[in-house]
């Protein structure tokens, strides 16, 4: 499928995930990577000029670099230029000019980047994400936008996922998350199995993602349409049309050197190369300038291949039709042998059965009507939830594997009898660390047989999880503490609408509940407790129409309002919280953020003062030296040494406040995200903006007000 184009050896090791294609004049393409030497190295094979005339210059760069990306910001230049991230600051350089563009102070660090135009905003932004936050400057280094993501930002990309001609944001975080934002607004959240460590666009609403557990595949805006897992670590995907049908194929770059092309349909492997060091980045451009565009895999030893398609447009697309004919005959044929395997399974089964007592419990073969029934049971005193397997009849369990997402470390559990005696029930414990994913499927496949047979029947049966799984209805509610916190808002929907949602998210039946869900005619009023933490959550309806959701957990409320909104499909939503044990210690973070800052600010100018002095006294040890005052020399340089002893000890204070105060600003930006959830649609973006604008103004009574009212006024 590939051709080999060209092969280069950079001599300059190549930094994970820090390399791009940049036309810094315009015209020419380069390739510009960051090493680990905290340096920039760009190759310009078709610029020669007086001043540079090596194909690779260097730039000095002295902070430690996070994040690499070159684009176009500029229209009016007419070239792209490039941005650098390091953990304070976000750097734009016109390479052409050899001048900045701009140069601003990233208080949340620098994880991800790209250059592109967020949805209705009318012109290019470099959009940088870090600790919990997404900011956005134009080509002044002014800040045109900014929201939050629950964790640190680890992948951002560009595709118009609902095909409305506008490109959305999406985002990757270490949470599991992949957000998906129209302008500041979050449109779709999809939580995977690990952190989200790279994304790319491929055709209309899909686009490629790839985790740090070794899972790649391909989402339909939120949809997943296949993904595969493999046990070393992927570095790179990209997509790229090989066959010319119009339709980019996922490549992935992986940890053990190897290059995989997959169908984007079906996850198919079609193509294979290997490198002899890990993966650093996978580009394209039309590198050689003839014509072609070339994917360009850069491995981090500095070795460079770039491969171009083997066919040309019109017979990759009659290659195409042929591959699809291949697909659907090889997966009849894979139909027919599983078929025939079932048959003469069932033909040895039958051959084997040497007749039966009364109630078959010493056949071969299970009974016909033999099904397999699931339930889920809440375990406190384990503080989970049993998924109960049982049979209807004498059969018995022999074991179970159960695959689900966000459930188990590996993604799947096999589960067999505690006491090691097979019987017609058998239960498996599930513990999801964080409320799963509306629709989280649970795949069951069971060996069921009679008792001291060494023939078993396997069933395929899944199950859906609710959503609040990990909360049991409180018959004794009496018995708990009300929480103190709650979040209060008006819903104009029946009671029998609530009840038919809380039934499907909490699993729970209204009818038999007892004390635990008390329902009236205009009233409603549900008890539940946390299988995770013992705690008590409480909902109740008044005749005001006043929902209000009773718990000591900010973020529990958010998840529960909305799945309450998405249920109800409520668009907009505002409400009024109160959480004042949450408050409290976001008060004293607030306090710890002003303290750490006042501490950078004072090392900043300290250092600052010593570097001149440092100068100085450099000056002073050369001119004794021209002198010939040997004396005066060794004690200045003396003094040099202490004074560089000096600011190590404070670069290293500097360091572990910078650390402080990253984390300090995690829970800011932590605590906004948890606001805006309180609330939906255009109620959800004035949080976020209106904070924003009161931490800029340093406002802590306008941001406390924001958080609990949603209003600044």
């Amino acid at each position: 499928m590939l051709i080999p184009a060209f092969k280069l050896n950079l001599g300059n090791a190549i930094r994970k995930g820090m390399a791009a294609i940049g036309y810094f004049d315009g015209t020419h393409p380069s390739l510009t990577c960051a090493t680990d030497g905290d340096k920039v190295f760009i190759h310009s094979p078709h610029v020669r000029t007086d001043e540079f005339e090596q194909e690779i210059r260097f730039l000095n760069i002295n902070h430690r670099i996070t994040a690499l990306c070159a684009g176009r910001l500029d229209a009016s230049l007419g070239r792209d230029v490039l941005m650098l991230g390091t953990e304070t600051n976000v750097h734009v350089y016109d390479v052409e000019k050899n001048s900045d563009l701009f140069y601003v102070d990233a208080a949340d660090g620098v994880t991800a980047m790209l250059f592109g135009q967020i949805g209705s905003m009318g012109t290019p932004l470099a959009i940088v994400g870090g600790n919990c936050s997404i900011q956005g400057f134009d080509m002044n280094g002014d800040e045109k936008f900014w929201t939050v993501t629950g964790d640190n930002v680890s992948a951002l990309t560009f595709c118009d996922v609902d095909e409305d001609g506008e490109h959305e944001l999406l985002v990757g975080s270490e949470d599991y998350e992949i957000r998906i934002f129209q302008n500041e607004e979050v449109i779709s959240e999809t939580t995977e199995s690990d952190v989200v460590v790279a994304l790319c666009p491929l055709k209309g609403t899909r686009y490629g993602y790839a985790l740090a557990n070794g899972t790649i595949g391909v989402y339909d805006n939120d949809k997943r349409v296949w993904r595969v897992k493999s046990k070393h670590r992927v570095t790179a995907i990209a997509g790229f049309d090989l066959d010319g049908d119009g339709v980019p194929e996922l490549i992935s770059g992986w940890s053990n050197g190897k290059v995989e092309v997959r169908n984007e349909h079906n996850g198919e492997l079609i193509y294979k190369e290997y490198f002899d060091a890990p993966i650093a980045a996978i580009v394209q451009a039309d590198y050689r300038m003839d014509g072609r565009v070339e994917i360009i895999v850069c491995a981090e030893n500095g070795e460079v291949r770039g491969f171009f398609p083997s066919d040309s447009a019109m017979e990759g697309n009659m290659a195409e039709g042929l591959q699809s004919a291949e697909d659907v005959m090889r997966g009849l044929r894979e139909k027919k042998q599983l078929l025939l395997a079932e048959m003469q399974n069932y033909a040895d089964g039958t051959k084997a059965a040497k007749g039966s007592s009364k109630d078959g419990a010493d056949a071969k073969l299970i009974p016909a009507d033999t099904q397999l029934n699931t339930s889920l049971v809440p375990n406190m005193e384990k503080r989970c939830v049993d998924l109960v397997l049982q049979t209807n009849n004498f059969t018995i369990i022999q074991l179970a594997a159960v695959f689900g997402d966000q459930l188990f470390a590996g993604e799947s559990h096999i589960s067999v009898p505690a006491d090691g005696t097979p019987s017609g029930t058998l239960r498996v414990p599930l513990a999801p660390p964080r409320d799963v994913a509306q629709g989280t499927a649970l795949m069951i496949k069971a060996l069921v047989g009679n008792r001291g047979s060494e023939l078993f029947h396997v069933f395929e049966i899944s199950k859906q999880l609710p959503k609040f799984a990990m909360y049991m209805a409180d018959a004794e509610p009496e018995k708990n503490p009300t929480p103190t916190s709650y979040v209060a808002f008006q819903v104009d929907e029946r009671v029998s609408r609530i009840s038919m949602w809380l039934e499907s998210a909490f699993e729970v039946d209204i009818a038999s509940a007892g004390k635990a869900i008390e329902k009236g005619k205009s009233t409603l009023k549900a008890n539940f407790l946390s299988l995770r933490t013992g705690l008590p959550l409480r909902l109740e309806l008044r005749e005001s129409l006043e929902l209000r959701v009773q718990t000591d957990s900010m973020e529990v409320a958010g998840e529960v309002i909305q799945h309450l909104c998405a249920y109800l499909q409520i668009e907009e939503l505002q409400c009024v919280a109160h959480f004042p044990r949450e408050m409290e210690a976001f008060k004293a973070v607030l306090h710890q953020v002003n303290l750490f800052n006042q501490t950078r600010l004072k090392l900043s100018a300290e250092m600052a003062d010593s570097s001149n002095l440092v100068k100085a006294l450099v000056i002073k040890a050369e001119d004794a030296r021209i002198l010939g005052d040997m004396s005066e020399m060794r004690a200045i340089y003396s003094n040099l040494f202490d004074l560089n002893r000096d600011l190590l000890i404070e670069h290293k204070k500097r360091n572990t406040n910078h650390t402080q105060l990253l984390s300090s600003l995690k829970e800011v930006n932590h605590m906004i995200q948890k606001a805006a959830r309180l609330r939906v649609g255009s109620f959800k973006m004035k949080v976020v903006n209106a904070a924003r604008e009161a931490i800029k103004t340093n406002n802590i009574k306008s941001l406390l007000r924001i958080i609990e009212t949603g209003e600044n006024e």
